[in-house]
């Protein structure tokens, strides 16, 4: 046993922020996720700063927006030198494994190459394949290939566990990547059983649209009608949300056996757990599916924080996205900050020490960017710079009144503008103009 905190890093692929009991959802079923928020603070305004599987964890293990790396697209890296926060954690004693979907730096049913793991040492995954059911198979360090007849979120716990046990002695920085609730919506006959028939509200902004997205690794073409997949919910928006929903529950159980596997190895006192994902899934909202979009549903993302001897039951309103988890990390660890990361450390909130995170937060893809401070939201195109969208989402959380324009909010749009349009010359490369 060590005296400095492990680090438990879990996070999902494409669940939203609002896919939880503990965000005001009755109608799923997350005992797990709504406990540890019981036991340690829901952060309710968490946001991936590139809205896309790729672009997040290139924010994830850099600390960077995706303009400074150029990791804006899928399968893409970041530059060779850059200080990653596996080797940060490595050169303070840590211990740091990867475990499930990597995509960085490419994708496929594929083994990930030591020099595409961004530092981390001990690493077992796959670059990134959409089948929760067949071809589950992950890869060691060495690159052997190891198949499972198992759920590919079983297996993603299994093989975490089996990682924790190895590394128990500590300190340890043990980050699991899960792939649901990711389309295909694939989930374990037990968890698709809990919603089956169930009517699921949908969001006052939710239009009906067909729910099915086209995954590329493996392709998979729109099915036709006799299709099973199609049948389970081709053209049909609500058992979408009901598989969506079952696929989270399903997660929801995994996070319970990886704190229970901390529990019986004796590690849930001294283990910092957090929880969130990589983006979310607008699945109707706005009229549209999947995301890369500033929409809420695409862009926020639920975190869960548990600090051993921390606060409990803190619901933190502050403002928090992907660039933070870096800093907070090495805060965890007792380690200085690293000068190249763009977030700051909720660390002390999760202590229980008084802490105000008052700054912008910011987002972007290719084609746009966005600035959230406070309530207030301004979202702008890039090439040419023009706002395009303006939300107070104390009053407006489902995104339905556009006050860009408003004679109410012409100062605040400025104010607003004037942040986003700094930040965004900054952390553009120079060659594309705006550095």
């Amino acid at each position: 046993m060590t005296d400095k905190l492990n680090i438990l890093f879990l996070f999902a692929d494409q669940m939203h922020a609002f896919a939880m009991g503990c965000m005001g959802n009755s109608e799923i079923h997350t005992p797990n996720l709504d406990r540890m928020a019981e036991e340690g603070v829901l952060f309710r305004n968490t946001y991936s700063n590139a809205p896309v599987c790729s672009p997040f964890r290139a924010t994830l293990v850099t600390g960077q927006y995706g303009s400074q790396t150029g990791t804006l697209s899928n399968s893409s890296y970041f530059p060779d030198g850059t200080c990653t926060v596996a080797r940060a954690l490595n050169n303070g004693g840590y211990r740091t494994g990867w475990v499930g979907k990597w995509h960085l730096g490419g994708t496929g049913n594929t083994w990930v190459p030591p020099k595409l793991r961004a530092d981390f040492t001990e690493f077992v995954g796959y670059q990134c394949y959409n089948d929760f059911l067949h071809s589950i198979k992950f890869y060691d360090e060495e690159g052997e290939e190891h198949w499972y007849d198992t759920h590919r979120t079983e297996v993603t716990t299994d093989i975490a566990i089996e990682r924790l046990e190895g590394m128990k002695g500590g300190p340890f920085a043990l980050f699991v990547s899960y792939q649901n609730p990711h389309y295909p919506e694939q989930p374990a006959y037990e968890y698709e059983k809990m919603y089956e028939g169930v009517t699921l509200t949908q969001r006052p902004n939710c239009q009906d649209v067909e729910p099915y997205t086209r995954t590329h690794s493996p392709p998979s073409p729109k099915p036709k009608e006799n299709d099973p997949v199609y049948k389970k919910y081709g053209n049909d928006l609500g058992e979408y949300h009901r598989q969506y929903y079952a696929m989270v529950s399903q997660l929801d159980a995994n996070v319970g056996r990886m704190r229970e596997a901390l529990n019986r190895l004796g590690l849930l006192e001294n283990t910092v757990v957090m929880f969130t994902s990589d983006h979310g899934d607008m699945q109707g909202s706005q009229g549209l599916t999947n995301k890369g979009t500033a929409w809420e549903e695409s862009s926020r993302i639920p975190l869960i924080v548990y600090v051993p001897d921390g606060a409990q039951g803190l619901v933190s309103e502050d403002l928090v996205s992907g660039v933070d988890f870096f800093a907070s990390c090495l805060d965890y660890a007792g380690l200085p900050p690293e000068p190249s990361v763009e977030g700051d450390s909720f660390a002390p909130q999760t202590r229980g020490e008084w802490q105000v995170l008052d700054r912008p937060l910011f987002s972007e893809m290719r084609t746009w960017c966005m600035v959230r401070k406070g309530d207030l939201k301004l979202v702008s195109t890039k090439d040419p710079f023009e706002p395009t969208h303006l939300f107070d989402l104390g009053a407006d959380c489902y995104e339905m009144n556009n006050l860009l324009g408003h004679l109410d909010y012409t100062r605040i749009e400025s104010e607003l503008l004037a942040i986003l349009r700094d930040w965004y010359q900054r952390v553009s490369p120079a060659e594309n103009g705006h550095g």
